[in-house]
């Protein structure tokens, strides 16, 4: 025997989420995320969808959320892949300071070229292996191509390594119990979420 309309729990629902919405505070939910995926948040956040479940025995409310991530693909001189990491995120190894003699050579023409070199090796670089890998990896879905930005030559535990910067539209989630705190950021397992 049916007490009350489905439409009218899911309308209550939408409701609830909407009034939660109201007051979240984003700053630290890209913050959460950034901690949690050492992935940046290029544009504000979107919400996608919210369901109530239960998490560990306790009510919890998930957050669906839609926005554009960057991070930087690591590949050594050989080629081989070193890792992801955030743009800022590589350790950089302690410069030994020497002498100044001055501008050797035109720093614009560095420049043009290290482009020029970064482009050409990029475009090497299969996006289905960084789309595998980044999934692999993060555990996060993704919403259509990696898009490559930019790139540098980095120093990364003392040897010279190409940093590949990419943004990919993400989608994430997070739980809140029902104080308003953060429980979990569930991850993606076998193509389903929690």
């Amino acid at each position: 025997m049916q007490f009350v309309a489905p439409e009218i729990i899911k309308a209550g629902e939408k409701g609830l989420f909407s009034s939660m919405l109201s007051s979240f505070d984003e700053f630290q939910v890209e913050k959460l995320f950034q901690n949690t995926n050492l992935l940046l948040l290029k544009e504000k956040m979107q919400f996608k969808k919210g369901k109530i479940l239960v998490y560990n025995n306790q009510i919890a409310y998930k957050f669906d959320f839609r926005s554009f991530a960057i991070f930087s693909l690591l590949v050594d001189e050989k080629g081989k892949i070193l890792g992801f990491t955030d743009p800022t995120g590589y350790r950089l190894s302690n410069g030994i300071e020497t002498e100044s003699y001055g501008e050797i050579i035109d720093p614009e023409i560095i420049k043009k070229r290290k482009v020029e070199l970064l482009d050409s090796l990029s475009v090497t670089i299969s996006n289905r292996t960084i789309n595998e890998l980044f999934k692999e990896n993060y555990k996060i879905e993704t919403v259509g191509k990696m898009i490559y930005k930019q790139g540098d030559i980095v120093v990364f535990y003392d040897h010279v390594t190409y940093q590949f910067d990419y943004e990919v539209e993400v989608i994430f989630s997070i739980l809140i119990d029902q104080e308003g705190n953060f429980i979990n950021t569930p991850k993606e397992n076998n193509g389903s979420t929690l």
